[in-house]
């Protein structure tokens, strides 16, 4: 019930925009971006309720979001220009009739090209992230603890989400793109179920339907045939790291590029289409949307637009071209004008790495272009990581079929049938030349830009991860197109395959179909899953110790951890045990609130040379703190030594289960000498 929660909120009131069309292929279009419009309605309602002093929780955003979609198919129903014309009398038709939304039926080829990309997506998600306690990953502890403050506080500021801890806390960031946040929180709340289940049914569920349905409409909308649109739209499913961006907890980096196709359409539809006005405010409000879900996508997003708007079919006149850039401007404005100040200024609190190859131009060309291990089936392991996976046959087959159809993908560029693949195979060399740019050069451009992404190379890779699967399924119709070429020719009978799509169906099915298999071999797709494993708290022990945390922490107190390391984190966010630790003050604001916390840890867990700070245990009101065997893979040793903690008379132990164990805060823990 949980995950079908999550899919409603964050489609249905999307999907209802879809209505402001009229039925046929604009209507569709608009379908397929649903997401990324109910994320954009979310942004409209986040950002205004507070303003207006309106209610401004989760679930007040949510009934705003489904109020503006009503509205709005209202006002298009009542506004007869554009969408109902006048009949041979002059007359508009009357009011029910205006108000009558029509029906709209699919082609079945249509609906078995996205259906069958969307099982078998999905079906590889429940593979690699199904049955997991929680999603992998330490930014997924980050957004779980945000969207559970959302919960909590009742509000959906930043302020209210992005803080120090969950008492006593202090701002710890004055930007953050929080829509998917409140999306979750929403879904958590209608359900009653846990946010843990609402985030993995994004990198499952959600990332993936929306990325079939944008793909398989952009390739329609180009004159694809259904085989091939549907074949593109289930590619991205083993070739590009979809499915690795999770491995971080990054759901809104795995989420944002499957938006991309969709929102990209509606930009080109709006300039070149037959409702510039009403598709370029979709349009705005869906890249609003993607502002405040995952910001730095919103290039990939415009360049793939650029790219369509060249290579659509219909009219560029100036007025339309107008009407639909101004549209595009205002809606995607109007939901961010009260964060302007704050989105603008938001680079300051960001760290950007140093290049990771600076100066070392010919290493840069090998990660970006020439390493073989960027074109693995799932992208595992990720460049420059370990290279066992060459070893595994399914995965050199999967090279020896993807590298050729790569590199052949570059004849889209003067074949008509391939037009689809024009806009992915520029918006993929021009990112890729950014990372070969930002890679290697510490300029204050190359510097600048990639502070977006904080530096680091392989979020530009998870950008425009569905690049690798559509143009490698391009290269298969070269391969098609070719055959049938060479066979009308040599074969007298043959003719009556000159103008037949079938070849191009045939080559590109047989590859992804192929590559679909090898995927789903065993030794192809458990390599990642183990890695999910390790990056995510597994065991009933940790259900068993949050449940007991839940019942026994006395209200208004904290629970002390070694922060994410040991995934303890889903205790708040899954139960609402209060935590000690929430996030990090970013660059340029005050420290002394987090650093008071860690004064509290050190003091209770009898670390080395450590100042009393039984105070500061008194002031977070610490009740309990809690460890685990296992820790997060990858990051930082624990700030404790089990024997200190277990022979110090400032915690006492409460309750184990399995490798999980709960201590009590004695008094010595809490003694204060300035204390009443």
């Amino acid at each position: 019930m949980t995950t079908l929660i999550t899919f409603a909120v964050v489609f249905v009131p999307g999907a209802l925009l879809g209505f402001v069309l009229p039925p046929g292929r604009y209507r569709w279009a608009v379908w397929a971006t649903a997401p990324a419009l109910s994320l954009g309605l979310t942004t409209l309602a986040m950002t205004w309720l507070p303003k207006l002093g309106l209610p401004h929780s989760a679930t007040a955003v949510l009934a705003a979001e489904v109020l503006l979609a009503g509205l709005a198919v209202l006002v298009s129903r009542l506004v007869a220009r554009g969408l109902v014309d006048a009949d041979d009398n002059g007359l508009r038709p009357p009011l029910r009739a205006r108000l009558r939304l029509a029906p709209t039926w699919p082609n079945w080829r249509d609906m078995l090209g996205v259906g069958v990309p969307a099982v078998i997506s999905v079906s590889f998600g429940w593979l690699l992230l199904g049955r997991l306690i929680a999603p992998p990953g330490w930014d997924a502890m980050n957004h779980g603890f945000m969207s559970r403050r959302i919960m909590d506080t009742g509000s959906v500021l930043v302020s209210s989400a992005c803080t120090s801890g969950a008492t006593e806390v202090s701002l710890s960031c004055s930007f953050y793109p929080l829509a998917a946040n409140v999306s979750w929180a929403q879904a958590a709340e209608l359900s009653g179920g846990k946010l843990s289940t609402v985030m993995t049914a994004w990198s499952i569920l959600v990332g993936p339907l929306a990325l079939v349905a944008g793909v398989y409409a952009a390739v329609r909308a180009f004159g694809g045939r259904p085989v091939v649109a549907a074949c593109a739209a289930a590619a991205p499913a083993v070739l590009g790291p979809m499915w690795l961006s999770a491995v971080t907890g990054r759901i809104t980096e795995q989420t944002a590029p499957c938006l991309a196709a969709a929102i990209a359409l509606l930009i080109a539809l709006a300039v070149r289409g037959a409702h510039p006005v009403r598709l370029g405010l979709l349009a705005g409000l869906a890249g609003a949307g993607i502002v405040m879900t995952h910001t730095y996508d919103v290039l990939f997003i415009g360049v793939l637009a650029i790219g369509m708007l060249v290579w659509l079919r219909g009219r560029l006149r100036l007025r339309h071209t107008a009407a639909a850039a101004g549209a595009i401007v205002v809606a995607g404005l109007v939901p961010l004008v009260p964060l302007l100040g704050v989105l603008f200024g938001a680079n300051g609190e960001r760290v950007s790495n140093p290049p990771a190859l600076l100066g070392k131009w010919n290493e840069s060309f090998e990660y970006w272009v020439s390493d073989p291990q960027r074109y693995v089936l799932f992208g595992y392991p990720a460049v420059g990581g370990r290279d066992f996976q060459l070893d595994v046959p399914a995965i050199q087959i999967g090279l020896w079929l993807t590298i050729p159809c790569l590199l052949l993908s570059v004849f889209c560029l003067v074949l008509r049938p391939l037009r689809w693949a024009r806009p992915w195979l520029v918006a993929g060399l021009v990112f890729t030349a950014i990372g070969f740019w930002t890679t290697a050069s510490d300029s204050g451009a190359a510097m600048t830009l990639s502070s977006l992404w904080y530096g680091v190379r392989e979020r530009v890779r998870s950008m425009i991860f569905p690049v690798y699967g559509l143009l490698a399924v391009a290269g298969a119709v070269v391969i098609g197109l070719a055959v049938r070429w060479l066979v009308s020719r040599l074969v007298s009978r043959a003719t009556a395959l000159r103008g037949s799509g079938v070849p191009a169906a045939v080559a590109a099915s047989v590859l992804v179909l192929t590559l679909l298999g090898l995927g789903a071999m065993p030794a192809s797709w458990q390599p990642l899953r183990g890695e999910f494993k390790n990056r995510a708290p597994v065991g009933q022990s940790y259900v068993q110790a949050f449940e007991w945390l839940a019942e026994n922490t006395p209200p208004g107190t904290t629970v002390g951890y070694d922060r994410h390391r040991e995934f303890m984190s889903w205790s708040y966010a899954d139960y609402g045990v209060p935590l000690l630790f929430g996030i990090p003050p970013l660059p340029g604001l005050p420290t002394e609130n987090y650093d008071q916390r860690w004064a509290a840890w050190n003091w209770l867990v009898a670390n080395k040379g450590v100042v009393p700070a039984g105070c500061e245990v008194r002031r977070f009101n610490i009740s309990y703190v809690v460890i685990g065997s296992r820790k997060l893979a990858g990051v930082w040793s624990k700030h404790y030594e089990r024997k200190q903690l277990v022979e110090s008379d400032r915690l006492a132990l409460a309750q184990k289960f399995g490798g999980v164990e709960i201590y009590r805060v004695t008094d010595a823990g809490r003694a204060c000498p300035t204390a009443s």
